[in-house]
């Protein structure tokens, strides 16, 4: 049973993977749910510059801006931050799958890397905010000096409100039934704000243990059809799997 696949994420982003998506023959469309604004960390220019310095980058909106002087060993989640930072010709040192807290144990245990030394930790004013953040600070701070600074903010696109209200309106074209796809908490808690629970409820695929909590908290029960995607394998094994799970009358 082929859904109409609402992708959440920033533009480019969705616009990106919409048209990859329908390139392999699903049904897709882009409703931003969120949208960056970029803020100024000075520090950063000058990381390394009175000793042993790690770049800890988390999330794929960050590797796309931010700039590394040469030499600075750079730490990443693999496979999406670290494949993005690697495209515009930044080696990543070590990389560590699954989420913040892994690539920070990954970081604390690894030899290269001397007590003492400065993490600079970028991220956004969302990210701050999450239990998953904050235990990758903890696990840091054991034996490394941690400096964290919101580079970018995630709000609400303007237009969000409006465009989940067309898919609800009477006149809206007909197709597919809707299914949804999350890859942060913000996206979630804004679809949530903009009414997008309103909507007729559909599989949700989500990338992501934070994304993961946020939907168990934020989701209405009748909404509870979630599927953990595995980010180190391609999106369209998880809908393709949904959508056959659809129609033999599985839950997934």
């Amino acid at each position: 049973m082929p859904f109409n696949w609402i992708v959440t994420k920033s533009q480019p982003h969705a616009d990106s993977l919409v048209i990859q998506l329908r390139r392999q023959g699903f049904s897709a469309l882009a409703i931003c749910c969120i949208e960056h604004r970029w803020h100024d960390w000075p520090e950063l220019r000058r990381i390394g510059a009175s000793g042993a310095a790690l770049l800890f980058v988390t999330s794929r909106a960050a590797a796309a801006r931010i700039d590394v002087p040469q030499g600075i060993l750079v730490a990443a989640i693999a496979p999406t931050t670290s494949a993005t930072l690697e495209a515009r010709g930044i080696r990543v040192g070590l990389a560590a799958h699954g989420g913040v807290r892994e690539l920070a144990q990954a970081v604390l245990d690894s030899p290269a890397i001397p007590a003492g030394a400065d993490v600079f930790y970028p991220t956004s004013d969302a990210a701050l905010r999450q239990p998953e953040h904050q235990a990758a600070v903890a696990t840091l701070s054991q034996r490394l000096r941690v400096h964290t600074q919101a580079v970018y903010s995630t709000v609400a696109p303007d237009n969000l409100v409006q465009e989940l209200a067309a898919l609800r309106a009477p006149d809206a074209p007909g197709g597919p039934p809707l299914g949804y796809c999350f890859w942060s908490p913000s996206a979630i808690e804004n679809f949530a704000v903009a009414r997008g629970f309103e909507l007729p409820p559909g599989p949700a695929v989500l990338v992501g243990g934070s994304t993961e909590r946020c939907w168990r908290e934020s989701a209405p029960p009748h909404w509870r059809h979630a599927y953990k995607h595995d980010a180190d394998t391609p999106l369209e094994w998880s809908l393709r799997f949904l959508e056959r799970s659809a129609a033999t009358g599985g839950t997934g």
